[in-house]
C-alpha cells in the first residue's frame, strides 16, 4: 500500500517536472526566423519578463539593466553558438549583420508582438543604417580633430604603445598577459566566448589603445567596426584564433 501511494505521488509530479523542463530555452531548436523567436519567447519567458518588455519604450529595452548586458538567455543560445546558426543566416539575409542588432531586433519585435503592433524588420534595418551613418560622421569628426594632433600617426599615447593592426595587437597582448590569462583565453570553447572579457580585458583595450579618443589602431579598425565595443571584440576574437593557431 505504501509503495502504491509513493508511485501515485511520483506520477502526479511528472506533469510538473515536464512543464518545468519544457521551459528551458536551450531544449528547443534554434528558431529560423523572427516568428519562431516570438513563439519560443512566448513559451519560455516569465510573466514578469513579458510585462517588462511590453511596457518599456522599444528604444530603451536594450538600455534596461535586465537586457543591456545581453543577459537574456536567447542571446547565447541562439546567436553565440559554435557555428553560424540558422537564425543568424536569416538576419544576414535581412541585411542585419551585427549580433547586437539581431539581439535588439528580437527584443523590439517581441515588444511589438506583445503590444499587438506590426513587426517591421525593414524599419529596424533602416534604423541601424541611420545609426551607422551618425557614428561614421562622429568618427570622421574625431579623425579631423585628432589628425591635427597627429595622434593617428603616433605609435604611443600617454606612454602606452598603440598596435598598428590585429597581428600587432596579438603580439602586444601576448607580452602583457600572464600565462594563466593566456591559457584561459586559449581554452575557451569558441572565440565568441571572449565576450566574457568585454568588461575586463576588453575595457582595458578600449581605454588604453585609443579606441574611444582616437589612435592609429582605431583608424585601422574603423573599416571593420564603427564602435569601440565592436573593435575590442574583434581584437579579442582575433587573439583567440592567434593563440589557437587558426
Amino acid at each position: 500500500m505504501k509503495a502504491k501511494i509513493t508511485i501515485i505521488f511520483l506520477l502526479s509530479l511528472l506533469p510538473l517536472l515536464s512543464s518545468a523542463y519544457e521551459k528551458r530555452l536551450a531544449d528547443y531548436p534554434i528558431p529560423r526566423n523572427i516568428k519562431g523567436c516570438i513563439k519560443l519567447l512566448d513559451k519560455t519567458m516569465s510573466a514578469d519578463e513579458k510585462e517588462l518588455i511590453r511596457t518599456l519604450p522599444e528604444d530603451s529595452i536594450c538600455k534596461h539593466e535586465k537586457f543591456r548586458n545581453k543577459d537574456a538567455d536567447f542571446y547565447e543560445t541562439w546567436l553565440m553558438t559554435d557555428s553560424t546558426s540558422p537564425l543568424e543566416k536569416y538576419f544576414v539575409k535581412k541585411e542585419i549583420y551585427k549580433y547586437y542588432q539581431m539581439y535588439e531586433t528580437i527584443l523590439v519585435s517581441y515588444h511589438r508582438y506583445l503590444n499587438h503592433q506590426k513587426i517591421n524588420l525593414k524599419e529596424q534595418k533602416e534604423k541601424y543604417a541611420e545609426r551607422r551613418e551618425a557614428a561614421t560622421q562622429q568618427q570622421n569628426d574625431i579623425f579631423a580633430k585628432y589628425n591635427k594632433k597627429e595622434v593617428y600617426k603616433s605609435d604611443t599615447i600617454d606612454c602606452v604603445y598603440i598596435p598598428m593592426d590585429l597581428d600587432d595587437c596579438c603580439v602586444q597582448l601576448d607580452q602583457l598577459l600572464s600565462e594563466e590569462d593566456k591559457e584561459f583565453i586559449k581554452n575557451l570553447p569558441d572565440k565568441k566566448e571572449t565576450i566574457k572579457l568585454h568588461m575586463s580585458l576588453g575595457m582595458w583595450i578600449r581605454n588604453n589603445w585609443g579606441l574611444w579618443g582616437g589612435s592609429r589602431l582605431q583608424k585601422y579598425l574603423f573599416d571593420i567596426s564603427d564602435h569601440p565595443d565592436g573593435m575590442s571584440s574583434i581584437i579579442l576574437e582575433h587573439y583567440y584564433d592567434w593563440l589557437n593557431k587558426k
